[in-house]
């Protein structure tokens, strides 16, 4: 376990993380006088950890969530806002939040509107939250019409990166959270990428080289006004269109990145921008990690355009895809479904070939 805090600083706010157990970074964190504090978790992380007695030694109330997408709706939301009001948190609470990326952009969208506004710390316990979704301030609930609809950008004051919380995962969700992080290799040909080359990676040295990355990006383009935060999203045009079509109960988050992004190689490679053999060594990357590499040959290609139509980086008709020259040669480019679908359809009968 690495032992150390880090400041993150974006223009809107300071962001501590602390690479420390959940106990001790709590200690540093309760320096600070609140009127009230809630921790908000599900009852799988209750039953494995010892959080009763972390939080009750601390007269710290714990709430509990279920876990998967479907926590991540307007109805949760309501119900999460008549619970902090049954608690009387105000203006000067604060809230912990500990779980994946569900958890942590329901309760970082609710606390970002209520009271117009109360402080919060993410305590991520999934890779794929460590080295994502815990970072750069995006929150939001999907609506029965689409993902992340209702959402805003509001920073955690803090978060606890306690590796010991991986300890747990199940090998399937450790690979998810692994295709983020071979994005980030992708988006910047750095050491990240000789880490996750070797045969035993140092997976705390994966979020920390990870964390680094992804901040980089969210400082230059914070609210995603530049595009340089858009090129984060390489991967989910077609990531987010498999998850929604599949009800998200097929193939987890980073499993439908890493199709998306083994098809924007590939599209890179169809519209003359890279050659085969980088499209190769992407696939490779995801290969190695257990990841699915290939289209689902049974899901019509058809059935994605009312999802990726609709995807949150297009602008007017446009659609926004990210792909890539080389590592580290990333941009957005301007196209349309038909394009898109095109290339799909190319890229499946490659693969059969």
């Amino acid at each position: 376990m690495i032992f150390m805090i880090k400041i993150l600083n974006f223009s809107s706010d300071d962001v501590k993380v602390y690479f420390k157990s959940l106990d001790e970074a709590l200690d540093k964190i309760l320096e600070d006088e609140y009127s009230k504090i809630l921790a908000v978790t599900h009852p799988v992380l209750l039953n494995i950890y010892d959080l009763k007695d972390i939080f009750k030694k601390r007269n710290i109330d714990i709430v509990v969530l279920p876990e998967g997408e479907k926590t991540k709706s307007l109805t949760k939301f309501i119900e999460l806002s008549k619970i902090f009001f049954e608690h009387s948190l105000d203006r000067y609470s604060h809230v912990i939040v500990l779980g994946g990326g569900v958890l942590g952009d329901l309760c970082g969208f609710l606390c970002s509107v209520y009271m117009r506004g109360i402080s919060f710390s993410l305590v991520p316990t999934t890779l794929l939250s460590m080295v994502d979704s815990s970072i750069g301030g995006k929150n939001g609930i999907d609506l029965d019409f689409g993902k992340n609809l209702l959402g805003s950008f509001y920073h955690p004051k803090n978060i606890v990166i306690d590796l010991n919380f991986l300890k747990s995962l199940p090998e399937r969700e450790i690979s998810s959270g692994m295709a983020e992080v071979i994005k980030y290799a992708i988006l910047d040909d750095s050491f990240i990428l000789d880490e996750i080359k070797k045969e035993k990676p140092d997976i705390g040295k994966l979020v920390e080289l990870s964390i680094d990355i992804k901040s980089k990006y969210v400082k230059e383009d914070e609210r995603e006004k530049t595009g340089k935060r858009a090129l984060l999203n390489l991967g989910h045009t077609l990531g987010h269109a498999i998850e929604a079509r599949t009800l998200y109960s097929r193939f987890t988050h980073g499993e439908a990145v890493s199709i998306g992004t083994c098809f924007a190689a590939f599209f890179s490679y169809c519209l003359g921008y890279a050659n085969i053999e980088l499209y190769k060594e992407v696939k490779s990357l995801f290969y190695k990690y257990n990841l699915p590499t290939l289209y689902p040959i049974d899901l019509d290609v058809e059935s994605l355009r009312k999802y990726i139509l609709k995807d949150k980086k297009n602008i007017s008709s446009k659609i926004r895809f990210v792909i890539f020259k080389d590592f580290s040669d990333v941009f957005i480019y301007p196209t349309d479904f038909s394009q898109i679908k095109n290339c799909l359809l190319k890229w499946i009968e490659y693969e059969k070939s």
